[in-house]
């Protein structure tokens, strides 16, 4: 039942779970296990019942596209598992679309190739997970010849877990979620170490996650991205983009990425318990807000060298947007986040002011208990005088000098995550 990942389930469906090892061990249950082939797979697949196990032999295909359908339940999900990971591997032009409800995709390795048309794992239908995966390097010869996106989720419910994701040079997003238009896609991204992103050739597209277009802007995605390792994506100004609402982006590091989390559309997400790491590295940034209602709380931003203006940034907006224009930032609420060590301004309370038709400042914006530290006292907060008005509200913040911070308040952060802490186990020791 390794598989499953028992420890990251109810715990009711834990036990649930050990009774029936139990019922297993003593009274030989009739459940369907199958070693099989890669060329064997998909016939598996279509053919297995609730609870079965498919386990894919040892070995390598090359120019393989699978199409895995089938359908298990929640409390019997269809496993299909490499026999011990990283054996399985796939190369050359690879892809598997995986099709139904309640299957779970693990420890494959794809390498040495390419997607064979415009994803490398395409998930569709609902409860669909795939875990302890990784793509490696997995690039067309040309990067800029192509648009290909590795993960593909389109439907509710799915979870990408424990996976590693190293070294995407070709256009297009690393991972994203396609919406359907007013539909909540409740997605769980979450203990997946994303590595290596490096510039784009342009100046847009090359997203490490991507949540929603702004034609679904207006809708709820209710998707969590949380406790994942971003390193060294760098892929564009937008490492993660969120252009969907009520999403939940909790307890992932940033570190070395030379890009910015960015609410770009949609209200009302919860950015909390983040770490945005820049160990100075040029270029790098934090958290850009466009939109209204989000809650921005218990992040870190340290040693950040000021993409994105500043390491917060609050974007001024149009008048009358349209829905992939400029929405002010508005109705937020900035609480207890810790800034420190960071090139340019903590906070910018007025981005992009006057540009692109943007003369709608932000308003309505509480900023509480927060903790500012630098080496320029003055430039920490950027965009109050000047003749501009932003509403905000200023509550209990405290500003130290020269990033002393007395210990109190930095040991209440969690410890920034690591290698082992994230991605697929068996990869690491491949890894820089």
């Amino acid at each position: 039942m390794s598989a499953v990942g028992l420890g990251m389930v109810p715990k009711s469906f834990r036990n649930s779970v050990v009774w029936a090892i139990v019922c297993l061990l003593s009274l030989g249950a009739n459940v369907h296990a199958a070693l099989v082939s890669l060329g064997e797979l998909e016939k598996a697949v279509e053919g297995a019942n609730p609870g079965d196990l498919i386990e894919i032999a040892p070995g390598v295909g090359r120019d393989i596209e699978l199409e895995l359908v089938g359908k298990g339940t929640a409390d019997a999900p269809v496993v299909i598992r490499a026999a011990e990971a990283g054996t399985v591997v796939l190369s050359g032009e690879s892809g598997i679309e995986l099709k139904g409800e309640h299957l779970v995709l693990e420890g494959l390795w794809f390498r040495e190739g390419e997607a064979p048309g415009k994803t490398v794992i395409a998930l569709e239908g609902r409860y669909l997970r795939v875990t302890n995966t990784v793509i490696d390097s997995y690039n067309p010869a040309d990067p800029e010849s192509r648009e290909d996106k590795w993960i593909s989720l389109r439907g509710q419910f799915h979870r990408v877990d424990h996976c590693t994701f190293f070294n995407k040079t070709s256009k297009s997003v690393t991972l994203t979620v396609w919406r359907e238009k007013g539909v909540p896609d409740h997605h769980v991204i979450e203990k997946n170490h994303f590595h290596t992103r490096p510039r784009g050739a342009g100046s847009n597209g090359y997203e490490t996650i991507r949540i929603g277009t702004s034609e679904e802007s207006e809708s709820d995605s209710m998707t969590a991205v949380r406790a994942n390792l971003f390193e060294n994506c760098d892929g564009e100004m937008e490492a993660v983009s969120v252009k969907a609402g009520r999403c939940l982006i909790e307890g992932n590091t940033f570190r070395k990425c030379a890009g910015t989390l960015t609410l770009r559309h949609g209200n009302g997400s919860r950015v909390t318990g983040n770490l945005f790491a820049g160990l100075k590295k040029k270029a790098t940034g934090g958290l850009r807000v466009y939109g209204a209602d989000h809650f921005i709380n218990r992040n870190l931003f340290i040693g950040l060298t000021g993409r994105g203006e500043a390491a917060l940034a609050l974007q001024s907006g149009q008048e009358k947007p349209k829905l992939n224009g400029y929405f002010r930032a508005e109705n937020l609420v900035i609480e207890g986040n810790l800034f420190a060590a960071n090139d340019g301004p903590a906070l910018k309370l007025d981005t992009r002011f006057g540009e692109d038709e943007r003369a709608q400042l932000p308003r309505g914006i509480v900023i509480r208990g927060n903790t500012f530290s630098g080496n320029d006292l003055d430039g920490l907060i950027s965009g109050v005088g000047e003749g501009k008005v932003v509403e905000a509200e200023w509550e209990q913040n405290q500003i130290f000098a020269g990033n002393q911070i007395p210990r109190e308040i930095t040991s209440k952060f969690p410890p920034p995550l690591t290698k082992d802490s994230a991605g697929a186990s068996w990869y690491r020791e491949h890894l820089p």
